[in-house]
């Protein structure tokens, strides 16, 4: 790639940069907005959680679709063409006329999403050739994302609030749509192109079988976690998962004999990636499971206003943000050790949480503080993890890195959320049991990155 100047490369960050920022701000400001939304078009509790779900599985599912789109008719065209899609059917939200047309645009906002994040990633990695510039890169984007789900739930709770004839809420959406048409349009004439291989073969025999099944195992995973879970839901998910298991074989079988696969098994070969994403599975287990758990707890146990929990969750994303930017320096000085230091700040913070959760007055800034805490924890792990596994990856196989990347990491939320709200639910010491299976999942993830750092120090 040509010689691209500073300032270009940094215009150039922001844009793609924007990419997840719209696609983070979406998940969290509608969250805190879900019951203004179900007053004011009359829904369901089921149909009003769809808005979530349906978001959730159109993002998970199309992922390492939309990176093999990426490679064979452009990183650039296809980022630019997502980016107009994500505000059209922003668009189209804010407009929705009822609960059921709402949940259908925001599936295609979700697959919108899905197209422009792993194009952003793989154009950061060509943008930023040297590895120390392309860990910043990184780090700066994480560090958007968590900007953004600080913004995400202070305006989720502001903007539905304010008194509009047409429903306030709809400004949850529509403030999107400004911004996708603005970053479209310059990023089509500021962006650089990778090379594209126009050879490839789209497979789409095969990217329909992924999709489908990916489809199933987050509806599965995504409706067993907010409604219970039925035989239909199970059988639904033993079905895909063991799906997903036989068409990996295939494609590695594929793979092994050199025949034209949909995913590419090459990444799993750099030693930083496969460690990534075993860490990432117990992560990402904790990582929303968080914020279920005590978006119930503040307001069901401790009575808090959903303004006050947003709130709250506000002082957790300033810490996120503010450990985003520290992990810029640290992170490549340190490496492992820096993300356990993370770790331990998180495990240490979620045996905070019960014990002056527990407490018979609980003094809301001390709360506070505390998320704050555990805020700085998660900003070191989540960025500096995604910087762990592709800053070192060739640019033409990030974008298939990234699509992995990312599709674990929702299918592992999804779980999580599962996994750690039956714990939570399923008896009177419901908290106690989450906190307890949060730490351990933390702790796996911790022990994952000591075994490596260890192995490191004796090559």
């Amino acid at each position: 790639m040509q010689n691209i100047s500073t300032v270009k490369k940094k215009v150039m960050l922001l844009l793609i940069s924007m990419s997840i920022f719209l696609s983070v701000l979406d998940l969290f400001i509608v969250n805190v907005a879900i019951p203004k939304i179900r007053t004011a078009m009359q829904a369901s509790v089921a149909d009003i959680q769809f808005i979530i779900v349906y978001y959730v599985i159109g993002y998970g599912a199309f992922l390492i679709t939309s990176g093999k789109m990426g490679v064979k008719y452009g990183h650039k065209k296809i980022f630019v063409l997502s980016m107009f899609s994500f505000g059209f059917f922003s668009l189209l939200c804010g407009v929705a006329w009822d609960v059921h047309s709402l949940n259908v645009f925001r599936l295609f906002q979700g697959i919108s999403g899905a197209f422009m994040i792993p194009q952003g990633v793989t154009l950061l990695s060509s943008i930023y050739v040297d590895e120390q510039e392309r860990r910043k890169a990184y780090s700066i984007y994480g560090a958007i994302a968590g900007i953004s789900s600080v913004l995400g739930q202070i305006l989720g709770g502001v903007l539905p609030d304010l008194d509009y004839s047409f429903g306030a809420w709809r400004l949850i959406f529509l403030i999107n749509v400004p911004i996708a048409f603005v970053v479209g349009i310059i990023s089509w004439g500021v962006l650089v192109e990778i090379e594209r291989k126009r050879e490839l073969k789209i497979q789409p025999l095969s990217q329909l079988v992924m999709i489908i099944l990916l489809v199933v195992l987050m509806y599965s995973l995504v409706t067993g976690a907010d409604y219970g879970w039925t035989t239909t839901l199970f059988v639904l998910l033993v079905g895909a998962v063991l799906g997903i298991v036989l068409f990996l074989v295939v494609q590695y079988k594929n793979y092994k004999q050199e025949i034209s696969t949909l995913i590419d098994f090459k990444p799993f070969t750099y030693k930083a990636f496969a460690v990534a994403l075993i860490a990432l599975v117990f992560y990402s287990l904790v990582q929303d499971s968080y914020f279920f758990i005590y978006a119930n707890h503040f307001q069901l146990k401790l009575h808090y206003t959903a303004t006050e929990t947003g709130i709250l969750f506000a002082f957790q994303g300033v810490g996120y943000v503010i450990a985003s930017f520290l992990s810029l320096k640290l992170l490549s000085k340190y490496q492992e050790r820096f993300m356990l230091f993370g770790l331990m700040m998180m495990v240490v913070g979620l045996a905070l949480h019960y014990w002056l959760l527990s407490q018979e007055h609980v003094v809301f800034y001390e709360v506070a503080i505390l998320l704050f805490e555990y805020g700085v924890g998660c900003g070191i792990i989540l960025p500096s993890m995604f910087t762990y596994a592709l800053s070192t990856l060739p640019t033409d196989i990030t974008s298939t890195a990234s699509s992995l990347y990312l599709t674990l990491q929702q299918l592992s939320i999804a779980l999580g959320v599962s996994i750690v709200g039956q714990s939570y639910f399923s008896s009177t010491a419901g908290h106690f049991n989450s906190i307890v299976l949060m730490i351990v999942l933390l702790v796996l993830t911790g022990v994952v990155f000591f075994i490596t750092y260890k192995r490191r120090l004796n090559d």
